[in-house]
C-alpha cells in the first residue's frame, strides 16, 4: 500500500523581524496508513513546524508533499480547507474547545464546514468511543482537563479522517488524565486510524509503534518498534473545494453571531446605539412624511384640483412684475376656460381684541353668497363657516367685517362665541360675522391665525394697495386644468406686451404642480434631518467596525481553531459580517421603535398620525443591513486572511 503522508527534501524557513530560523532543513518522512508515530524532540526541533506541515495548515517552502498518493503543492486554499475538513484529525495542547458550548456541539463542529450537513448521532457515538457519553450536555469549562481533551479527541472522529493529528495532546493533563487520552489514542490506532503525535516525552513515546527523532530542524532518527496495523485503503481522491454554504453552516454562523452579541450585552448595546439613533431619527421623520402627505391628499377635492395659481415671478436681478385687477380682467375676458377668476391680497398684521395682540395672516376676497363654503377657495376641504360669509355686495360697499379661523378666535375670545363680536385690523373696527375651520395643512402644524375681510375693504382701507398676491382661477374641470394653464399664460403675455423670444413674467402652476412643489420642498428639508441622521450612522458604523476588529483580536484562536477543523477563508469572511449586520440590524430594528415612538409623540404636537409603510421598514433594514456590510468588511477581512498557525499560538 502507497504510503499516506509522504514528504521529500521538505524546508521551512520563518521571518521573525531581523532574523531567520530554519525550523526544517530537507526533511524527508513517509507514514504508512494504520501507523501511531511519535515526532519527539526538544523545542525549537521543528516537530510541530512538520506536523503542521503534514496537516496542511502550513506549506513548505520547498520540496514535496503527497498525502494519499496525491501532490498537494499546486492545491489552492479551499481545497486544502477541504482535505483539513474530511481526511485530517486534530488535536491540540491547549484543547482549543469553543467557550460555553456543550461537549456535543464541539464535536459538531467540524461536520459544519464539510458541507454535508451536522448529525448529532455521530457526535453521541464519538463521544460514547472517548467514555463521555454521561457529558453530552456538559460545557467545556465543566469538564476536567483530560475530559476536554477526550471531547478534543471526539471532534478529530466526527468526520472518520484517514489520520489524526496530534500536537502535544499530554502536555497540560495529569498522570491519570495523560494515561487516559493515550489509551484511546491506542484504541483508536488498534482499530486501524493513523495516528501521528507530536511530544517531548519519552514515557508517551514509548506507547507508540514508531518513534521519529528531530533536532535543529532535522531527522536524527527513525525508530520503527512494531509494524503498522492493517488500515483501510486511502481514498482514491482528494475532496473538492466547496462553493456557496450549506444550510447547517449558515445556522451556525447566526448562532455564533447572535452568542457573541448576547455574551458582551452592553459592549453590544453601545455599539448599536449609534445606528439606533440614525435610523430612529429617519424613521420618524419618514413616518411624519408619509403621514403628512397622507393626510394632505386624502382631504384634497375635485374643487381643488381645478384650481390654478398666478403669482409674481422672482428672478435673480430683476424686480418681479406685480399682479394688478388688470391682470384679473385679462383672464376673465382671454381664458374661456376659466369658471371663476378671484383676486387675492395677503397680509400679516396685528388683530386685536380687548388686551389680546395676535399676529395674523389677512386674506381678502370678493364675497361669496350666504351660505356658501370658505373652503371652496383653499387647498384643503373644510366643514364650513358658523355664522356667515360676507357677500358681494358688502365687498363692493367695503364693509368692515370679518371671518376668523378657529385659531385666531380661540386666541381673541377663548372659549366665547366669537359671531358677532368685534376686533380691530390696523386700528379699524371689524365685526366677526363667521368662524372658518383651520386650513388642513395649517392646522397639522397647531394652527395659524388667519381673517378673510372683503377685498375692497382690504384694498382701500386695510392694506392701501391694489397690488395682488395671487390670482386664483377655477377651471371647469381637473381635466382641463392644464389647458386653462396655458390660456392664462397666453392672455397674461398679449396683456403685458411680451415678445415671443420673451420669457414669462409670471408664475402659472396648477393644483397638481402645487402639491409636486410641497413635496419638493419637503424633500429638500427631509435630506437636511437625513443628512444629519447620517452622521449619526456614519459614526454608529465606525462603533461597529472597532468592535469588530476587538472582537475579532479577542476570538484569534477561535479563527484558527476553525480553520484548523476545515473553515474556508469565506466561511470566517462570512461569519463576522454576518456580525456585523447582525448588530446593524438589532440596531436598525431597535430604531424603528424609536422613530415610531418619536413620530407619535410628535403627533400630538403637529396633529399628523404617522404612517408606517413597507418601504419604510424595508429601508431602515436595507440601510442598516449596508451600513454592516461597509463597516464590518474589513475587520471580518482581516479575519479570514489569519495564518492558522499564527492565530492558535495568539495569546
Amino acid at each position: 500500500m502507497a504510503p499516506l503522508i509522504e514528504i521529500k527534501e521538505v524546508s521551512k524557513t520563518y521571518s521573525i523581524g531581523a532574523f531567520r530560523v530554519e525550523a526544517l532543513k530537507r526533511v524527508s518522512i513517509s507514514v504508512e496508513p494504520g501507523e501511531f508515530v511519535s515526532l519527539v524532540g526538544p523545542s525549537g526541533s521543528g516537530k510541530s513546524t512538520l506536523l503542521h506541515i503534514m496537516g496542511f495548515l502550513d506549506r513548505p517552502d520547498s520540496g514535496e508533499y503527497c498525502f494519499a498518493g496525491h501532490p498537494t503543492a499546486s492545491l489552492g486554499e479551499g481545497r486544502l480547507a477541504a482535505i483539513r475538513s474530511r481526511m485530517v484529525g486534530f488535536i491540540f495542547q491547549s484543547f482549543h474547545l469553543l467557550k460555553r458550548t456543550t461537549a456535543r456541539d464541539n464535536v459538531l463542529l467540524p461536520m459544519v464546514y464539510t458541507g454535508l450537513g451536522a448529525d448529532s448521532q455521530k457526535a453521541l457515538e464519538c463521544l460514547r468511543i472517548v467514555g463521555l457519553s454521561d457529558r453530552v450536555k456538559h460545557k467545556s469549562n465543566e469538564l476536567s482537563g483530560g475530559q476536554c481533551q477526550r471531547v478534543a479527541i471526539a471532534r478529530s472522529l466526527v468526520n472518520d479522517p484517514l489520520v489524526i493529528m496530534a500536537d502535544e495532546p499530554t502536555g497540560n493533563l495529569d498522570a491519570v488524565s495523560r494515561a487516559e487520552v493515550m489509551q484511546v489514542l491506542k484504541d483508536l490506532n488498534a482499530r486501524g486510524l493513523t495516528v501521528v503525535i507530536v511530544t517531548h516525552d519519552d514515557e508517551i513515546s514509548a506507547m507508540t509503534d514508531r518513534v521519529v527523532r528531530l533536532k535543529d530542524g532535522v531527522i536524527v532518527s527513525d525508530e520503527r518498534r512494531r509494524s503498522p496495523r492493517p488500515a483501510a485503503a486511502a481514498a482514491s481522491a482528494l475532496p473538492q473545494a466547496r462553493l456557496g454554504f450549506s444550510p447547517s453552516e449558515f445556522w451556525e454562523q447566526l448562532k455564533v453571531a447572535f452568542k457573541s452579541i448576547w455574551s458582551h450585552k452592553m459592549r453590544s448595546a453601545l455599539t448599536v446605539l449609534g445606528i439606533l439613533i440614525g435610523v430612529g431619527a429617519i424613521i420618524s421623520l419618514m413616518t411624519i412624511s408619509e403621514g403628512f402627505m397622507k393626510n394632505m391628499l386624502m382631504n384634497t377635492s375635485a374643487d381643488d384640483a381645478k384650481k390654478v395659481y398666478v403669482t409674481p415671478r422672482y428672478s435673480r436681478g430683476r424686480n418681479p412684475r406685480q399682479l394688478a385687477m388688470s391682470d384679473v380682467e385679462a383672464i376673465r375676458a382671454g381664458v374661456p376656460l376659466a369658471e371663476n377668476v378671484s383676486p387675492m391680497l395677503s397680509r400679516t398684521l396685528t388683530v386685536s381684541a380687548g388686551d389680546k395682540h395676535v399676529s395674523t395672516t389677512i386674506n381678502s376676497d370678493e364675497g361669496y353668497e350666504t351660505g356658501r363654503q370658505l373652503a371652496d377657495r383653499k387647498f384643503f376641504k373644510n366643514s364650513g363657516v358658523q355664522g356667515r360669509f360676507f357677500t358681494p355686495a358688502e365687498n363692493l360697499s367695503r364693509a368692515r367685517l370679518a371671518v376668523i379661523n378657529q385659531t385666531l378666535a380661540k386666541r381673541l375670545f377663548e372659549d366665547g362665541d366669537a359671531v358677532g363680536g368685534e376686533l380691530r385690523i390696523n386700528g379699524i373696527a371689524f365685526t366677526v360675522v363667521g368662524v372658518a375651520e383651520d386650513i388642513k395643512a395649517e392646522s397639522l402644524f397647531g394652527g395659524r391665525p388667519t381673517a378673510y375681510i372683503p377685498f375692497n375693504t382690504a384694498a382701500k382701507r386695510v392694506f392701501g394697495t391694489t397690488r395682488l398676491t395671487y390670482i386664483e382661477v377655477a377651471a371647469r374641470s381637473p381635466e382641463e386644468a392644464p389647458e386653462t394653464r396655458t390660456q392664462i399664460l397666453t392672455a397674461l403675455r398679449a396683456a403685458h406686451g411680451l415678445r415671443e423670444d420673451a420669457d414669462d413674467d409670471v408664475e402659472v402652476n396648477t393644483f397638481e404642480a402645487s402639491i409636486n412643489m410641497f413635496k419638493s420642498m419637503m424633500g429638500k428639508v427631509s435630506m437636511v434631518v437625513y443628512s444629519i441622521a447620517g452622521i449619526s450612522l456614519l459614526v454608529g458604523g465606525i462603533g461597529i467596525m472597532n468592535i469588530m476588529l476587538v472582537s475579532v483580536t479577542e476570538r484569534t484562536r477561535e479563527i484558527g481553531l476553525r480553520k484548523a477543523l476545515g473553515a474556508r477563508n469565506t466561511d470566517i469572511l462570512s461569519q463576522f459580517l454576518i456580525e456585523a449586520v447582525a448588530l446593524c440590524v438589532v440596531g436598525g430594528g431597535l430604531g424603528i421603535g424609536l422613530g415610531l415612538t418619536l413620530g407619535w409623540a410628535a403627533s400630538v404636537f403637529i396633529k399628523v398620525q404617522p404612517e408606517l409603510t413597507f418601504r419604510t421598514i424595508a429601508f431602515a433594514f436595507g440601510f442598516s443591513t449596508v451600513i454592516g456590510v461597509a463597516f464590518g468588511f474589513w475587520p471580518a477581512l482581516r479575519a479570514a486572511m489569519l495564518d492558522p498557525i499564527e492565530a492558535l499560538r495568539y495569546e
